[in-house]
């Protein structure tokens, strides 16, 4: 993690700074997760996949059930952001070993806590838990349409290498795969 954090025990880190606190999730926390989820899709994929299809793929994929249940799932590892108690960031990681892959699956973000910097300290925090896992790279998804996230993701050092698609519902997007060379 950047320094200007304190780390408080094994699973928490405080910015001194915003008074931001960086955790390990736990099942209590599913409601939390859910609505930046929501949130964040909304803003982000709103445009370009229908209602519909965002509010199926939540309810089917990220219900809080479903969120509690991948609390449990060892190769989901999982934190969550938090400013005065509430979560506003959500960082999801998958230790992928049938293809031997670490993967950064998701960092959403609060639309009103969006460019204060909590998506930095999350994909450091993904960085630093490849390297500890010992993973020399690690590999995301991005969705085209999504182009402030692609442009992110390349400032940060993601090469983008092939195209999947993936679907939401009734709608298929198509979906880049990009791979960071990880500094140990």
């Amino acid at each position: 993690m950047e320094t200007g954090y304190l780390k408080i025990s094994k699973n928490i880190f405080l910015n001194t700074k915003t008074n931001m606190i960086i955790r390990k999730w736990n099942e209590e926390d599913a409601a939390g997760v859910r609505k930046v989820l929501q949130s964040s899709w909304q803003k982000s994929y709103s445009f370009f996949i229908p209602q519909e299809d965002l509010d199926f793929y939540l309810d089917k994929t990220y219900s809080e059930q479903s969120l509690q249940e991948m609390c449990k799932n060892p190769d989901h590892i999982c934190y969550v952001a938090e400013i005065e108690n509430k979560i506003c960031g959500w960082l999801k990681l998958n230790d992928n070993k049938s293809e031997k892959r670490f993967y950064l699956s998701s960092i959403y973000v609060l639309p009103e806590f969006q460019n204060m910097k909590i998506g930095e300290e999350l994909f450091r925090l993904a960085c630093s838990e490849a390297v500890r896992r010992e993973f020399s790279e690690m590999y995301i998804g991005v969705m085209i349409q999504n182009e402030r996230a692609l442009r992110w993701y390349q400032k940060l050092g993601f090469t983008f290498f092939e195209e999947q698609p993936f679907t939401m519902g009734t709608t298929s997007v198509p979906h880049l795969i990009g791979r960071k060379i990880l500094d140990k």
